[in-house]
């Protein structure tokens, strides 16, 4: 079983390598994990999406957008 970090570390690889959002690369592994019937993963990546959607986006000029 892939823990949080094993799982945050492919996202991270995902966006440099692929070019995508943090968001996207984790929907991909969830996807991944759930129709790999791999459960508790599917819903360690869910866990780690909902937190960072809740997190402020940051705009080029360093100002955040809360919106």
């Amino acid at each position: 079983m892939d823990t949080e970090e094993e799982i945050e570390k492919m996202a991270e690889k995902l966006v440099k390598n692929q070019g995508w959002s943090k968001i996207k690369a984790l929907s991909m592994l969830q996807s991944r994990y759930e129709s790999e019937r791999r459960l508790e993963e599917a819903v360690i990546v869910k866990r780690i999406i909902t937190r960072e959607e809740s997190k402020p986006k940051q705009v080029n000029d360093g100002i955040y957008d809360e919106s």
